[in-house]
């Protein structure tokens, strides 16, 4: 190791929609070892955002605390938002669900013939919202 490098002792790949997730473990000259955690998402065609967090060794318990706790105020939260998309889904009733290929297929080709985003949303039983993120 040169001076000023770090060794990588552990790393995770995540991808998750638009943005890509890196938990990695190294390790500084000293021996002090950290946690870094980045995020990257492609904001146009050759542009990517990264942000990046550093947890030394020694704050990770406390770290990991407050991670947890966060963790379960949105269990909490979501426990709400499970009803709200019941709610949805009463006008919407593929709203959340995944998309199949056939139906990618299918509404890039009513949109070219001309369909508005609320003809879309009625076909396909999905938010405009949705009908418009997945143009």
């Amino acid at each position: 190791m040169t001076e000023g490098e770090r060794k990588e002792l552990f790393s995770e790949k995540i991808v998750a929609g638009r943005r890509t997730y890196f938990f990695d473990v190294k390790e500084s000259i000293d021996g002090t070892r950290y946690l870094v955690i980045s995020e990257s998402k492609q904001v146009s065609e050759e542009d990517y955002e990264h942000h990046r967090i550093m947890v030394f060794q020694e704050h990770i318990p406390i770290f990991v605390k407050g991670l947890n706790k966060a963790l379960k105020f949105m269990k909490r939260i979501s426990k709400t938002k499970a009803y709200e998309v019941e709610e949805i889904r009463q006008k919407y009733p593929k709203a959340y669900m995944k998309w199949t290929k056939e139906e990618e297929d299918a509404l890039r080709n009513y949109y070219l013939q001309g369909k508005t985003i609320d003809e879309l949303a009625s076909i396909f039983q999905r938010k405009p919202s949705a009908i418009r993120s997945r143009l």
